[in-house]
């Protein structure tokens, strides 16, 4: 009988949860999400390739980088290293699909 009761007393609260895909959860300021490449600050000095602990980052030539986010394991040692800062972090936390293709960044 409690279960009951318990039961319709919760159709009638606010959920706990929310409706991911249409409610977006909001991030905090710090959040690691997503990396983002900007090619036009990039030197070429190579120390985010040389920090990488996962080898997630390929250099192809001066402002030529491509990091492979099935690799990566979001340590953010490539974005406390560049000196121009041109790595940073997005707030985008979508990182799934189904195309291995679109999981690397250039």
């Amino acid at each position: 009988m409690s279960l009951t009761l318990e039961a319709l007393g919760n159709l009638f609260r606010k959920p706990f949860t929310r409706r991911y895909p249409k409610e977006k959860v909001p991030t905090f300021k710090r959040f690691r999400g997503k990396l983002v490449y900007h090619p036009e600050k990039c030197i070429g000095c190579k120390r985010c390739v040389a920090v990488c602990p996962s080898a997630a980052i390929r250099f192809r030539g001066k402002g030529k980088l491509e990091f492979d986010l099935k690799a990566c394991m979001q340590c953010g040692l490539c974005v406390d290293t560049c000196p121009v800062k041109a790595i940073t972090w997005s707030r985008d936390f979508e990182t799934a699909g189904s195309d291995r293709d679109k999981l690397i960044v250039k």
